[in-house]
């Protein structure tokens, strides 16, 4: 029988999302962000039970550059005596971003990606031509499929969010004494390994009472329209007729956006999914009753510990259980002091939900789809 799980690897407020696929004797594996900095001890640990010890990615995704996404990833390609074989890396830099007129850290962590990935000579954004993974503004959407049959479509970002990324893109650097439009020299290479080093990493180039869970969920919306977010890379995963959304830190309208697409194209009026890893962690900005209107979904993640922004927020759960089907299922890969509300059965028997935390002695969580 073939094995199509999610396993929501422990990443503090970020995600790292490892995904197998295929016959139990042979499985296939992606991977999603990797957390922040310090969550890469756990990575680190997971992936090193791949393949008999010599781990081997399909894909990596960066989704964006935010440090809870992007900040074990630097680890991973900084840590020289851990070796992954990876066949295409999906992520927007610099130089994928389209030329039209958040996080302050995040394109300093992108420039030295980017170094990483240059100086180990890793396809990048192979399966774009080495462009942007971008939605098209119209026409059908972008679909991928990796070795041992994972179908994956791109919902976000589009254009409009990349040419706001890049804009920001050059002017954090720019106020870091880097350019991105200049060629790549000894100074500029120096500072940007100067501003890796600070960050523990080497460049070998120079250079309460229950919730009142309807009202919450019919709370005005306020969109996320932090940038970085607004640019994350967002899939839809397909497996021998099960599938996985994978939202990163999306804006919900751009992915609602290409959902609907999705279902003309399909000629359906809901998106049946397996599960949908919600997006920014939970965050009321990126959770919307017309993002999850649109699913036929019956298991919903949530990657956080909950102890810098205290995610995931109240209303954005309550709209999952009021807008997410019957008998919805929340997955948290932590048990926190923000999601334990969750676990209260009175509360469950009332609002018609279930929810799953790891066990008491367990790292993570795994989804089996």
């Amino acid at each position: 029988m073939s094995v199509f799980r999610i396993e929501m690897l422990p990443a503090q407020q970020g995600d790292a999302l490892l995904i197998e696929y295929g016959d139990p004797a042979q499985l296939h594996h992606v991977l999603i962000d990797a957390g922040t900095p310090p969550s890469y001890a756990d990575v680190k640990q997971r992936l090193g039970l791949l393949d008999g010890g010599r781990p081997h990615l399909e894909l990596l995704i960066v989704s964006h550059i935010d440090t809870d996404h992007i900040g074990g990833v630097l680890r991973l390609f900084d840590d020289r005596t851990f070796g992954v074989q990876i066949d295409d890396v999906w992520f927007n830099a610099w130089e994928q971003l389209p030329d039209r007129r958040t996080d302050r850290l995040g394109p300093v962590d992108g420039e030295i990606l980017s170094t990483q990935l240059r100086e180990r000579k890793l396809a990048w954004n192979q399966a774009f031509d080495a462009g942007a993974v971008c939605v098209p503004e119209d026409g059908p959407l972008p679909t991928r499929t990796l070795r041992g049959g994972l179908v994956l479509t791109l919902l976000s970002p589009g254009a409009p969010q990349l040419s706001a990324l890049r804009k920001e893109w050059r002017s954090v650097l720019q106020a870091a004494g880097l350019d991105p439009c200049e060629p790549e020299g000894s100074v500029q290479a120096q500072r940007l390994a100067q501003m890796a080093a600070r960050k523990g990493l080497r460049l070998d180039r120079l250079g309460a009472a229950p919730p009142d869970v309807r009202g919450l969920a019919d709370q005005r919306f306020e969109p996320d329209r932090a940038v970085a977010n607004g640019s994350s890379i967002v899939v839809l995963a397909e497996y021998e007729g099960k599938s996985a959304l994978l939202g990163a830190d999306a804006f919900p309208e751009v992915v609602a956006a290409s959902v609907r697409r999705l279902l003309v194209s399909r000629r359906t009026r809901k998106l049946s999914v397996e599960a949908f890893k919600v997006c920014h962690h939970g965050s009321k900005h990126n959770t919307s009753n017309d993002l999850v209107a649109l699913l036929n979904c019956h298991r919903y993640l949530y990657s956080t510990n909950g102890n810098i922004f205290g995610h995931p927020d109240l209303e954005a759960v309550s709209r999952v259980v009021v807008s997410g089907g019957s008998n919805p299922t929340l997955h948290f890969n932590y048990s926190s002091a923000r999601n334990a509300v969750w676990a209260d059965r009175v509360l469950m028997h009332a609002t018609g939900y279930g929810s799953v935390f790891p066990a008491h002695d367990a790292r993570g969580l795994v989804v089996d789809l």
